[in-house]
C-alpha cells in the first residue's frame, strides 16, 4: 500500500503564480539579454565610421641655394682712428634703440652780430620742447629733462629776481655791472652752490652731454627748463656740474666762445672765460684764457677763447662746472670744444684747428648726427677724448 501526498487548493495555486512568475522574469532576462548583445554587435560594427584618417599636408621648397645672412654688430666699444699712440681719441656710436624725441638741426648763418643782441635766423621756437633723450637720441642744446648717463646737470638762474621769486630792485639790463657783477662773485665762487642761492631758481633741471648751441632766441633757455612764465629772456645763467674721468694722460686746453657769456671750471679752478668781446676785459680770469690766442672766428662771428695748457692723468676724477649766460636778451650761441697736445687736427679755410666738442659721456648716433650737421661749423668728431662721467 503506498500513501500519496496531496497539495492543498492554496498552495497549489502559490506554486503556479511561482511558476508563471519564474517563467516571466526568465523572458524578460532573455530579451535584456539579447537587446544588449545587439547594441554590442552594433557598437563594433559602426565604430570605423567615426574614425577619420588626419590629413598630412607636406611642402615642398624650391631648389634655390640658401644665402647666409650676416647679422650686423654694434658695438659700444671706442674705435680709435690711428694717430700717435698717446694722443688717439674716438668717434664713439653707442646702444641701437632711438629715442623718440631728438633735436632737429637748427639754422643759423654765421655772421658778424652786434655787440648787445647778436645776428642770425631766427628759428626760435623750431626746436620743439626739448632736445633728444635716450640711447639713440641728442643730449645737446640746453638739455634733456630725462636723466640719462654721461651728462652734467644744469639748473637755471635769474639775476633779475630773488631766491623767493621777487623782482630785484633796480635791475637794469642795458646796465652791463648788473650781470657781470654776479657772474664775477660766482666766477671767484668757483660756481659753488652758495654762490647761487640768492637768485631765483627754476625747478626744471636738464641734462646735457656737451655744449653746442647756434644762434637761437634768448628765450629758448627759459623756454627750455620750462621757466618762461617767471623768467624773461635776459639777465639768466645756466649752471651745469658733475664729476667725469679722465680718459688718458695728457695736456689739454678748452676753447670756446658764449653769447653773452660762457665759463668753465675744473677742480674749482677756472679754465676757459669766454664772454661776449664787450664783457672779456671785465670777466677776465688769470689761467682761463691764452694771452696770445689765435684770431680765429667763432660761428658766432667774433673770436674764439683759447684757454691755457694744464695736465691730466689717465682715470683721475675732476669736478666740472659749465655756465652759459644771456644779457640783455636777443639771441644766444655758445659752443666749447677741446683741445688735446700733439694731436694732429685738420685745419679750417682760416687755419684754425678743428675741434672735437668737450663731451661728457659717450656720443650716441643722434649726437654725432646733431654735431656733424652743426650749420656753418665744423666739429671733430673722429678725435674725441672721452671723458665720462662718474655718478
Amino acid at each position: 500500500m503506498s500513501l500519496h501526498a496531496q497539495l492543498s487548493p492554496e498552495a497549489a495555486q502559490k506554486l503556479r503564480e511561482s511558476q508563471r512568475n519564474s517563467t516571466i522574469m526568465s523572458i524578460m532576462i532573455a530579451l535584456l539579454a539579447c537587446v544588449l548583445l545587439g547594441l554590442i554587435m552594433a557598437f563594433i560594427l559602426l565604430s570605423p565610421e567615426f574614425k577619420t584618417t588626419p590629413e598630412i599636408i607636406t611642402f615642398n621648397a624650391g631648389s634655390e641655394t640658401n644665402e647666409a645672412v650676416e647679422r650686423p654688430e654694434i658695438s659700444n666699444a671706442v674705435e680709435r682712428k690711428p694717430s700717435a699712440p698717446s694722443s688717439s681719441s674716438s668717434r664713439v656710436i653707442a646702444a641701437a634703440n632711438m629715442s623718440s624725441v631728438s633735436i632737429p638741426n637748427p639754422q643759423f648763418e654765421a655772421t658778424t652780430p652786434s655787440l648787445d643782441f647778436g645776428d642770425g635766423d631766427d628759428f626760435g621756437t623750431g626746436w620743439g620742447n626739448g632736445s633728444g633723450s635716450g640711447a639713440g637720441g641728442a643730449v645737446g642744446g640746453f638739455g634733456s629733462p630725462n636723466k640719462v648717463g654721461g651728462t652734467l646737470t644744469g639748473y637755471l638762474y635769474d639775476f633779475k629776481q630773488t631766491s623767493r621769486g621777487t623782482p630785484v630792485r633796480g635791475y637794469d639790463t642795458g646796465n652791463r655791472s648788473h650781470f657781470t657783477d654776479p657772474v664775477e662773485s660766482i666766477q671767484r665762487a668757483r660756481f659753488s652752490e652758495s654762490s647761487f642761492r640768492k637768485y631765483f631758481k627754476a625747478p626744471q633741471a636738464l641734462y646735457v652731454r656737451y655744449i653746442a648751441i647756434p644762434f637761437s632766441n634768448a628765450n629758448d633757455g627759459p623756454k627750455f627748463f620750462n621757466a618762461e612764465k617767471q623768467v624773461k629772456p635776459s639777465g639768466w645763467l645756466v649752471h651745469y656740474s658733475g664729476t667725469i674721468k679722465v680718459p688718458e694722460d695728457g695736456e689739454y686746453r678748452l676753447v670756446g666762445c658764449g653769447d653773452d657769456y660762457l665759463g668753465v671750471s675744473i677742480d674749482r679752478k677756472m679754465r676757459l672765460v669766454a664772454p661776449w668781446t664787450d664783457l672779456r676785459e671785465i670777466l677776465d680770469v688769470p689761467g682761463a684764457n691764452a694771452r696770445k690766442q689765435p684770431n680765429h672766428k667763432s660761428p658766432f662771428g667774433i673770436p674764439l677763447v683759447y684757454g691755457e695748457w694744464f695736465s691730466l692723468r689717465q682715470g683721475q676724477t675732476i669736478d666740472v662746472d659749465v655756465a652759459i649766460g644771456e644779457r640783455p636778451g636777443g639771441k644766444v650761441g655758445f659752443v666749447l670744444m677741446i683741445e688735446q697736445k700733439g694731436e694732429d687736427y685738420k685745419k679750417a679755410a682760416d687755419g684754425r684747428p678743428i675741434l672735437p666738442p668737450f663731451v661728457f659721456g659717450q656720443l650716441t648716433p643722434g649726437d654725432l648726427d646733431y654735431l656733424e650737421n652743426f650749420k656753418g661749423w665744423k666739429f671733430d668728431t673722429h678725435k674725441i677724448p672721452m671723458f665720462q662721467t662718474v655718478d
